[in-house]
């Protein structure tokens, strides 16, 4: 099946294109305006590459959020209203998720994956276990002092592109492991082999979480 991946939730637009769960290409543009004006012409250039058309597309993913309020709704619009024209299943993925399956590490540390919510602040999500039990902080956008706070007093591996707000207090805290290149945004390619394995699972229901009101 032909699954045409859109990744919209941070200033980074990613599109991919894969066949049962296998990647056949991959875009990213770092965005100066809006994702409107770079969606069509992007598939268009993966569709022609592997010489597909628009209708042998039969899976769509898109982003779930929280990221970027304009470019997940219009990434997020533009999917379904592809998915409704081509009769295509349509799934939505946290990036959350994204960055921890795209930078694979030890299972013993758990992972802190981190983006920019804008206004300079932040939101995140544990993966992992710690000394509470398995955690998973609720991805609300907040201050980066604040949302350090509530952070657990163990080691975490910091992942995802809004780790650099967290730059000043990284001395503080020196059980943080913060490798080079963990910066990325979500790519587009990781989100679709997740949006595949998640397309029978019917675990959430399809629709966005934009970590704020509009701005």
């Amino acid at each position: 099946m032909i699954h045409l991946s859109v990744e919209t939730s941070t200033d980074q637009m990613g599109m991919a294109l894969l066949e049962d769960g296998n990647l056949l290409g991959e875009v990213q543009i770092r965005l100066s305006g809006g994702a409107s004006e770079m969606l069509v012409p992007s598939m268009d250039v993966l569709l022609e590459a592997r010489e597909e058309a628009p209708t042998s597309i039969g899976l769509i993913s898109c982003s779930r959020g929280p990221g970027s309020y304009t470019s997940l709704r219009v990434g997020f619009m533009f999917c379904r209203g592809l998915s409704e024209t081509l009769g295509a299943e349509l799934v939505t993925v946290s990036p959350f998720e994204v960055l921890f399956r795209q930078f694979p590490g030890s299972q013993e540390t758990p992972v802190l994956a981190v983006l920019n919510a804008r206004q300079g602040q932040v939101s995140g999500v544990i993966f992992g276990d710690t000394d509470n039990g398995r955690t998973s902080m609720h991805p609300v956008p907040e201050n980066p002092a604040d949302f350090i706070a509530r952070l657990p007093s163990i080691p975490l591996r910091v992942i995802g592109p809004g780790r650099s707000l967290l730059e000043p207090w990284r001395k503080e805290h020196s059980g943080w492991i913060w490798l080079e290149g963990e910066d990325a945004p979500p790519r587009a390619g990781v989100q679709g082999m997740l949006g595949w394995e998640h397309r029978n699972l019917l675990r959430d229901e399809v629709g966005l979480v934009y970590g704020r009101a509009p701005v």
